[in-house]
């Protein structure tokens, strides 16, 4: 390590790293639009300016993005020379810059918003009219580009040519008609274009399945695991006044997933926001019914009371804490266990997507359950004469038709949504993976932690309750309580 001196205090930096990154890892804030951490370093917008003094040369004004990290080096971030050129550069980036906040997705967290705001930059002294670049234009199925927006930080260039290793964007034409495109206005393709609206720091490039949403301020944001494989990106899950899930964002995980996070993932709202949740039904005389939830816990511990032959069936989607419940109930009942595995998808790639739709695969094999395919998992629960199938999803994943085949068993269930095959004696309701706290482990070994984003619907209580409740239900000593 170097040390420098910052604002006064001196500090301990990484020589490896430009001057930014040291001022930002102490929690001196320095602004930045064309530098990002995961990305290498150009310096095209100079607003990162800071004053630095090395040896009896004079303070000069540089580029903290650019300038390497030297012993004895003296910075002030604060000076009025560093506020005055920040300043300039702004009034040049919002030369051309629409004055269209009211409108644009990214207020409320936009860094030209904020720059403006806190370097008191105004006015402009031009009056030559702005340039006239194309509105809304569409870069695929995932980004629209507002090229009037764009500062040219090229982030979203360097992202494809740095991070993906599939270059597909450029700045095109030179000096004021330099503008973003694709080779050949070719549309962009692969399962990560959605990081560009995440990196761009203005408006320029939005996510088209979640423009004009939702306003940023509006949005409930928690921090969450990404359920759609075994990597387990760390992300936000970002919720409408504590209704619909708008948006899942990566969240810098350096173990895990940087500062990135496939499109799969970003756009897995289809279950979370299903409509006609699953609170708790009993059948009866004249099949399944809504009914209290420790009533259809009653009926369960009924169906299980006394018998032998059990078996349960997890969802892959179980947190850890789940599972130990489950595993704690199956002990008690004496029952075989396994959870439902699907079979890898094509999404594999040499980057995060793991193509294992499991993303708590390794935490249940080493809480003992194994993984079986729907076949197998029908297979090998032929014989029981109870099945308790355990966790959003299980049923999906496990198949309306293999349910159906259960025509000698009876079968109890916690999911999300009802099933009303001839079997099922009892449905009881559970929070997806936005309603709950947990941890799943992913393919690496390392925890991922969900935490409560939304409330579950009135009436569903956490999963771990319920069997924890059953097990004490279906014990002797609850028997007899």
């Amino acid at each position: 390590m170097t040390k420098i001196t910052v604002n006064g205090r001196e500090i301990d930096a990484d020589p490896k790293k430009p001057l930014i990154a040291a001022c930002h890892e102490h929690g001196v804030e320095v602004p930045m639009y064309c530098y990002h951490p995961g990305l290498r370093p150009v310096g095209s917008c100079r607003i990162c300016q800071v004053e630095v003094k090395q040896g009896d040369t004079p303070a000069r004004v540089v580029a903290a993005c650019r300038t390497p990290i030297a012993e004895g080096m003296v910075v002030n971030t604060e000076s009025p020379k560093a506020h005055d050129v920040r300043r300039e550069c702004l009034e040049f980036l919002l030369k051309n810059h629409p004055l269209d906040c009211p409108i644009c997705d990214k207020a409320g967290e936009c860094d030209l918003q904020d720059y403006s705001f806190a370097e008191g930059q105004t006015k402009g002294r031009t009056h030559e009219p702005r340039r006239k670049l194309e509105k809304r234009k569409s870069l695929g199925d995932v980004i629209v580009l507002d090229e009037e927006r764009c500062i040219l930080c090229s982030r979203c260039v360097r992202f494809f040519e740095d991070v993906t290793k599939q270059p597909q964007l450029t700045v095109s034409d030179l000096g004021s008609r330099s503008v973003i495109a694709t080779f050949m206005d070719k549309p962009l393709k692969g399962n990560y274009q959605g990081n560009i609206a995440d990196i761009c720091p203005v408006g320029a490039l939005t996510l088209k399945r979640f423009r004009f949403q939702a306003r940023v301020w509006n949005l409930n944001k928690h921090l969450s695991t990404c359920a759609e494989c075994s990597r387990g990106c760390s992300v936000t899950a970002e919720v409408l006044r504590g209704g619909e899930t708008k948006r899942f964002r990566p969240r810098f995980n350096p173990k895990v997933n940087q500062w990135w996070m496939c499109d799969t993932g970003r756009f897995a709202f289809e279950h979370v926001n299903a409509a006609d949740r699953l609170v708790a039904t009993r059948r009866g005389a004249e099949g399944l019914a809504a009914c209290d939830l420790d009533e259809a816990l009653d009926g369960a511990a009924k169906s299980l009371r006394g018998k032998s032959n059990v078996a349960l069936v997890l969802s892959p989607f179980a947190t850890n804490e789940e599972a130990a419940a489950a595993k704690a109930l199956a002990s008690t009942l004496g029952a075989k266990t396994c959870f439902v595995s699907p079979t890898p998808n094509a999404l594999k790639d040499d980057f995060l997507h793991t193509g294992d739709p499991c993303p708590n695969r390794r935490g249940l094999t080493d809480l003992g359950f194994a993984g079986l395919a729907a076949d197998d998992a029908a297979k090998a629960i032929g014989g029981a004469s109870v099945v308790v199938f355990v966790g959003e999803r299980v049923l999906e994943l496990f198949g309306a038709e293999r349910l159906a085949a259960l025509a000698n068993a009876r079968v109890v269930v916690f999911d999300t949504h009802a099933a009303n095959a001839p079997a099922v004696d009892v449905c009881i309701g559970v929070p997806v993976h936005v309603e709950k706290n947990g941890h799943w482990t992913n393919v690496d070994g390392h925890l991922g932690r969900l935490t409560i984003a939304r409330s579950a619907p009135r009436g569903v209580r956490a999963l771990e309750e319920n069997l924890t409740r059953l097990g004490q239900l279906v014990s002797p000593t609850g028997a007899k309580a």
